[in-house]
C-alpha cells in the first residue's frame, strides 16, 4: 500500500508537470480565440492538455524504458527508479482515459479528435528513430493544443489563419527548446543511434539551429500580433524574442544545469508573457 502511495505521489516528477507550463498559455490563447469560457470549460481545457502531456511523457518513457536503464543520466529518473515498464503503460492508460472523458464532456468535435491524439502520442516516441527533423515534429504535436483549445471552447474548427500562424511559431519554439534539452543526452543518443540535430552535428551547428528556429518563432509571433491588429500582441511576441536570444547568449553547453535551467525557466517566460499580452488584447476588444 504505501509503495502505491509513493507511487502516486510520484507522478508528477515522472510526467515533468512543470513542462505542462510551456504549452498551457498558448493552449489558453487558442480557447480565449474561441471567448471566454465558463469556469467549467476552463477547468475541462486545463484537464485534458495536463493529462494529455501526461500521456505522451509516460508513452515516451514506456517506449524508450529499454533505452533509460542503460542511460547513465536517466538511471536515477523517476521512470527508472519509482516504476516498471508495465506500469508506466498503466500510467499512460490512466492519463488518456481522463484525457478522452474531459474531451467527451467538453463537446463532440472534441471527443471525436481525441483519438487522433492519442494515435499521435503514440507514435511521436519512435520517430527519433528515423529522423533528426523530430524536434519540428513534437513540436507540431504539442502545437496542436492551440486549435485544441479553441475546438475545447468552441465545438468546431478556428477557420481564422492567426490561430495556424501561433501553431506554426509554437512548433519552431518547442522545436528549439527540444535541441536544447538533448544535448544533455548526446553521447547516450549517439551511441544507440537515436537521431538528433545534436547528433547529426556538432553542438555548435545544433545550437545555431536552435537559434534559427527560435528567431523564426518569434517572427510568427510577431506576424500573429500584425494579423490581429494587437500592439499588446506584438509587443510581447517582441519581448520574446528579446527572451529567447537572452537564453541563447547565457547558454552554457557544457554544463548540465545551465542546459536545464534555460530550457526551463527562459521559455516558461516566453509562454506567459505571449499569454498575458493576448490577454490584454481580449480584454480591450470586449
Amino acid at each position: 500500500m504505501a509503495e502505491s502511495i509513493t507511487k502516486i505521489t510520484k507522478l508528477p516528477e515522472l510526467i515533468k508537470l512543470e513542462y505542462t507550463l510551456f504549452v498551457l498559455p498558448f493552449t489558453y490563447i487558442g480557447m480565449l480565440f474561441a471567448g471566454i469560457p465558463t469556469i467549467l470549460q476552463f477547468l475541462l481545457i486545463t484537464v485534458a492538455l495536463v493529462c494529455a502531456r501526461g500521456a505522451a511523457f509516460s508513452a515516451n518513457r514506456y517506449f524508450g524504458w529499454n533505452y533509460d536503464i542503460r542511460n547513465p543520466k536517466k538511471i536515477n529518473s523517476p521512470s527508472v527508479r519509482n516504476y516498471h515498464k508495465n506500469e508506466l503503460f498503466a500510467v499512460f492508460l490512466l492519463f488518456a482515459i481522463i484525457f478522452m472523458t474531459s474531451a467527451y464532456l467538453l463537446n463532440y468535435l472534441a471527443f471525436a479528435l481525441a483519438p487522433l491524439i492519442i494515435l499521435l502520442i503514440v507514435l511521436e516516441p519512435h520517430a527519433k528513430k528515423y529522423t533528426e527533423h523530430r524536434h519540428l515534429s513534437m513540436g507540431l504535436i504539442i502545437g496542436l493544443a492551440i486549435p485544441g483549445g479553441y475546438i475545447g471552447m468552441a465545438g468546431r474548427f478556428p477557420l481564422a489563419l492567426p490561430i495556424y500562424i501561433l501553431l506554426a511559431g509554437y512548433a519552431f519554439f518547442s522545436a528549439g527548446n527540444d535541441i536544447i534539452y538533448t544535448i544533455n543526452h548526446r553521447d547516450f543518443d549517439k551511441k544507440e543511434g537515436l537521431k538528433t540535430y545534436p547528433t547529426k552535428y556538432r553542438v555548435k551547428k545544433a545550437l545555431n539551429i536552435s537559434i534559427l528556429y527560435h528567431v523564426a518563432a518569434a517572427a510568427l509571433f510577431i506576424i500573429f500580433g500584425v494579423m490581429l491588429n494587437s500592439i499588446f500582441v506584438v509587443l510581447g511576441a517582441e519581448l520574446s524574442y528579446i527572451i529567447l536570444m537572452t537564453e541563447h547568449r547565457n547558454l552554457d553547453h557544457k554544463d548540465s544545469d545551465s542546459l536545464r535551467i534555460s530550457f526551463f525557466n527562459y521559455n516558461i517566460a516566453v509562454s506567459i508573457v505571449l499569454l498575458l499580452a493576448f490577454a490584454a488584447f481580449t480584454l480591450t476588444a470586449i
